[in-house]
């Protein structure tokens, strides 16, 4: 969440923090913090919308500590819908005088977007779901994606065009020179990854996400001629049984990926090459017809243009029950034993729809969803949409979350290689990428938050490590980036290779030396990457601030940024350097959202504060908090800081050592200028009470 935003006037002589509650927190209260002006000049009000009306009622001052001011007030519950949204009216008075009343000098309205003139719209306050309805085990999966056909043989060995090919090593595509590796299966199968299955676990990963597996032509199985079957290239159906049995036994979950908003052309409802003489193409007496959308010139409508995915027109009834509503619908087979899936990942989904469009897309969406839940309630939805996904994040019945293209893959993958999704080099700051991600955070349920997917590559992507120019010190920086950023870390096949992706030539779609990486010796760095990765996983799952916790951004600039993650007493401070140079980053009240939630007491009473008149001013746009603010009055809350047990881990050019964690503690707790080394991410984690009481 922000702490202010742009306005007219430059500046205000207050600062606010509020976050949304979290999973597991009592939502029948709103508190927000606010530090500047006295108490005695600030009138706040709690927002909310019932029936989609404003409705303001006068939040209740509790009391100050250390500056701090807390305000407290009953959410009024909206019952008809389960998206509570609400935001804050601050005014801003003269100071109180025992003859005149109070004059209103100022008005702002706070919401997830920040400080505003004007009354926020709906879908910019601050949102949450009154019943979390997405599964409960989905904020602390670790996944690991994977293409099966490239991937592990349950035969220990590749095989090309009939060739056994070593995975003990990488594989150049060159050293396939009259081989189209896009046209040919390489020989990997469910078997393969059932054999990985304890690599995957030792490297920290209790989820599994499958590209497509269903019978299709193209390797990527995207172009599906069979819903029913599992491709015989990967083993057919026993082999994904015998993948779901042995995933349960090592408590990994299973999801797949899945065609919905398309068939392949060679699927028999389809059928371009006549092989079953009633497909829907050439046959306008075809059982099948109604399936797709037929233009005036005979041809049917694709998915993107591309003839090869033929797009399915949910406006039928009978697409509809093939698709999701029937019995035995692909959403509902596949979730039921003795498959059992998790989860689907719905490929394309923005692209569902009625008449060749994406028309009626939420509605369809929803109907897959709802049929899938109904199957098994606790099954994990993922969109995977290439634009904005919040319109469907914000809708009841819809996807528990997306691939986070918006908020982390693409600014993240600018912000350490300089480049957008679509390979072209862009100058892109710290500062930009907390803009795109707090903007993209606005009017999100922290549920649904939560249960976005954070990938660093995919199977669609160029090498992460490539794009950074082969940079193992950045390479180790974004990973730790990536497990402690708010959502599902996935780890695409390969990425835990290290350089060998760069001296191998290992694209997105190439096989992997499964036997190297299973015996962890595919390079030194590789090995150490590994142990890294393991070690990110157990620091995840050991903090709940990590899982559950919301994210506020604290600093930005050209080559750096700074979050944290709270929830509940625990909490974890992540800073971020790409540059080369090590950065100094001026305090001031930066860690104002921490230490409020952490240290302001619910009982706070005395206000022994002065009013800060102009002597604070807090920049609407929250970014830099301007110099002149140094903090004050916040040295109680950093005496508190300094007296949690503190984890201090590196991650890049400079490493965990105990000289640094004393170094950098001492300087976090000073509260005055913080050091972050070069080509480095920082993480602070305290650890439990329970652990270092007596």
């Amino acid at each position: 969440m922000r702490q202010n935003t742009s306005s007219q006037r430059a500046s205000l002589p207050f600062q606010c923090f509020h976050t949304c509650a979290a999973p597991g927190r009592d939502h029948s209260s709103a508190v927000l913090f606010v530090r500047g002006a006295n108490h005695r000049r600030l009138r706040i009000e709690l927002v909310t919308f019932p029936q989609h009306e404003p409705v303001a009622v006068l939040m209740k001052y509790t009391g100050s500590s250390s500056g701090i001011h807390r305000y407290v007030s009953s959410i009024n519950i909206d019952s008809g819908t389960n998206f509570q949204r609400y935001c804050f009216k601050v005014a801003l008075l003269t100071l109180p005088d025992e003859n005149d009343e109070q004059q209103v000098q100022d008005v702002v309205w706070y919401s997830s977007l920040g400080m505003s003139r004007e009354r926020p719209l709906l879908q910019h306050c601050f949102a949450y779901e009154l019943f979390n309805t997405h599964p409960q085990w989905a904020p602390n999966l670790i996944c690991y994606e994977i293409l099966p056909d490239r991937f592990a043989s349950s035969k220990g060995h590749f095989t090309v065009d009939g060739t056994p090919v070593s995975a003990e090593q990488p594989l150049r595509r060159k050293d396939f020179e009259y081989t189209d590796l896009n046209e040919v299966h390489c020989g990997g199968d469910l078997d393969g990854i059932t054999d990985m299955l304890p690599y995957l676990r030792g490297l920290g990963c209790d989820g599994i996400s499958l590209n497509s597996v269903f019978k299709a032509h193209g390797f990527a199985k995207e172009d599906t001629q069979d819903y029913d079957t599992v491709d015989p290239h990967l083993g057919g159906n026993g082999s994904l049984k015998r993948l779901r049995a042995l995933t349960l036994g090592y408590e990994i979950k299973l999801l797949v990926h899945g065609s919905f908003a398309y068939t392949g052309d060679k699927h028999p409802w389809f059928d371009r090459q006549e092989r079953t003489g009633k497909g829907a193409l050439h046959h306008q007496d075809s059982p099948y017809r109604e399936f797709y959308t037929f233009k005036a010139d005979g041809d049917a409508c694709y998915c993107n243009g591309d003839p090869k995915y033929p797009k399915l027109d949910y406006g039928s009834r009978e697409v509809r029950h093939a698709m999701a509503e029937g019995q035995n619908s692909f959403v509902r087979k596949w979730l039921r034993p003795p498959y059992g899936l998790d989860g689907w990942v719905i490929d394309h989904i923005a692209a569902i729809g009625d008449s060749g469009n994406a028309k009626n897309n939420l509605k369809r969406v929803a109907q897959i969803c709802t049929a899938a839940r109904e199957t098994h309630i606790d099954c994990l939805m993922i969109g995977n949409f290439l634009s904005d996904a919040r319109y469907a994040l914000g809708s009841s019945g819809n996807v528990d979350g997306s691939i986070n293209y918006n908020g982390f893959i693409s600014p993240i993958r600018a912000f350490f290689g300089g480049v957008n999704l679509q390979g072209e080099s862009i100058p892109y700051t710290g500062e930009d990428l907390r803009r795109t991600c707090e903007e993209y955070a606005v009017g999100v349920s922290q549920q649904a938050k939560l249960c976005l997917i954070n990938q660093l590559d995919n199977a669609s992507l160029p090498r992460f490590f490539t794009v950074i120019g082969k940079d193992k010190a950045l390479y180790m920086a974004a990973f730790a980036t990536l497990f402690t950023w708010r959502g599902i870390p996935c780890i695409f096949q390969g990425d835990e290779l290290g350089d060998v992706i760069a001296s191998g030539q290992i694209g997105p779609d190439s096989m992997i030396p499964f036997k190297a990486l299973n015996d962890h010796h595919a390079s030194p760095y590789s090995a150490d990457l590994q142990s890294t990765i393991a070690e990110l996983a157990a620091m995840r799952r050991s903090n709940p601030a990590l899982s559950h916790g919301t994210m506020v951004f604290i600093a930005s600039g050209g080559a750096y940024f700074g979050y944290i993650r709270i929830f509940g007493h625990r909490f974890t401070i992540v800073f971020v350097n790409s540059s080369h140079q090590q950065v100094k980053v001026q305090q001031g009240s930066i860690l104002f959202p921490l230490l409020a939630a952490l240290y302001l007491p619910d009982d706070c009473k005395a206000d022994d504060t002065e009013d800060s008149g102009e002597s604070l001013l807090i920049p609407l746009s929250g970014r830099n908090v301007r110099r002149t603010d140094h903090g004050e009055g916040m040295d109680a809350l950093f005496d508190m800081l300094s007296r949690e047990s503190l984890d201090v881990r590196c991650y890049g050019a400079t490493r965990t050592s105990d000289e640094f964690q004393e170094k950098f503690i001492k300087e976090l707790c000073a509260g005055r200028i913080i050091t972050i080394p070069s080509r480095t991410t920082v993480i602070v984690n305290n650890n439990s009470k329970d652990s270092y009481e007596d």
